[in-house]
């Protein structure tokens, strides 16, 4: 998986930090239009993913696509909400925390995508481990920001 997506909402964002106020209302609405366009598309969580067997990693490759889509907007929406709030050194950390486990998910997920029979238990496990770090950082984050 790429984390094309992110790069280029967190680059948005972080250029429109720079902007107007009208320009940062204009990207926390565009955010929040993203995560509604894939809210939907993932609603499985790992406990779903128990009985993906081998043979079936295409299906779960999709699914975990999906999941990546929805973190990626959650993330936007939060740091549009975000946006305006003075950064402090435990809010910095929360945030880097947050970039590193996104990072991290990603490669886990393109380990998964190259596993092989024998290696697909571990891959997935591995996989499932930087989801739940990710979910974690991602709290982590939301709580900073309140």
């Amino acid at each position: 998986m790429k984390n094309t997506p992110l790069i280029v909402i967190v680059s948005a964002l972080l250029f429109a930090s720079g902007c107007s106020q009208s320009d940062r209302e204009e990207t926390k609405q565009d955010a929040k239009a993203i995560m509604r366009d894939v809210k939907t598309a993932a609603t499985e969580t790992w406990a779903d993913f128990k009985d993906y067997s081998y043979e079936k990693r295409a299906d779960l490759a999709a699914s975990l696509d999906a999941m990546a889509k929805k973190i990626d907007a959650d993330i936007s929406e939060l740091q549009a909400d975000a946006a305006d709030a003075k950064a402090s050194a435990s809010r910095s950390t929360a945030w880097q925390k947050l970039r590193d486990a996104r990072a991290d998910f990603g490669a886990k997920t393109e380990a998964l995508g190259r596993a092989t029979a024998d290696t697909w238990a571990s891959a997935q496990a591995e996989a499932k481990a930087a989801w739940k770090n990710l979910q974690a950082a991602y709290a982590e984050a939301k709580a900073d920001a309140s």
